[in-house]
């Protein structure tokens, strides 16, 4: 014990009562394995991990990244939101589109990296209402229309119309971008009526009515559930 310089590590070796030889085992495994304290770091590494993303072992922590890669392939597949998006969804405003991304179909077709520009906006509420303008003239041309009493009833929905003497809806949508999706509540209520019909404008065509026909033509559904 007089030979050993570091006597304050020896007393503390000493005080916890452990079994020397066994220390010397240890010490001569390293000696014999300088990797082992690279490992042992590496285990407390992955323990740190293990508490961090609360898990309980390797097999869960390992399920838990794979779902992680998923996801982000997942988000790689979408499509980021840009000024035709909205045009499409018919949103006016961040909220409006906040409360279009709560609709899981809807969220999983788009990513949201960025915040759309008030331009943006209010390039889409100008196509809106230049699309809404030209279905409304168009719609007075026709002799079995009468609009006299015409009233928005939503920023897209229009009622107070009457074809043949009978009273409809009239859901409007910019078809700029070449497509429309439906999402609005009070878009999907009207239409859900027998007495609706939903129109389309481009700013250069003359306005169209968007029939069922159509619809599956260009869509390909052949399978609707009537319950």
């Amino acid at each position: 014990m007089n030979t050993i310089r570091d006597k304050e590590s020896l007393y503390k070796v000493m005080r916890t009562c452990t079994d020397l030889s066994k220390l010397v085992d240890v010490a001569k495994i390293i000696e014999d394995d300088s990797s082992i304290i690279e490992r042992i770091q590496e285990a407390k590494e992955l323990t740190s991990l293990l508490e961090e993303f609360k898990a309980e072992n390797i097999s869960a922590l390992k399920s838990m990244l794979k779902l992680a890669q998923n996801v982000l392939a997942d988000d790689s597949n979408k499509i980021e939101i840009t000024q035709e998006t909205l045009l499409s969804l018919g949103v006016t405003s961040i909220e409006e589109l906040e409360e279009a991304l709560r609709d899981k179909g809807i969220a999983a077709q788009f990513t949201h990296k960025s915040t759309p520009t008030v331009e943006m906006f209010l390039a889409v509420q100008r196509l809106i209402e230049r699309s809404k303008a030209n279905v409304i003239s168009y719609l007075k041309s026709l002799s079995a229309y009468d609009c006299s009493e015409l009233e928005e009833l939503a920023t897209t929905v229009i009622g107070g119309i009457k074809k043949d003497g009978l009273p409809i809806y009239v859901v409007v949508r910019p078809s700029d971008n070449g497509e429309v999706i439906i999402y609005y509540s009070s878009e999907k209520d009207a239409l859900d009526t027998s007495n609706a019909e939903l129109w389309t404008d481009n700013g250069v065509d003359k306005p169209k009515r968007l029939t069922l026909g159509k619809i599956l033509k260009t869509t390909g559904i052949n399978r609707i559930p009537v319950n």
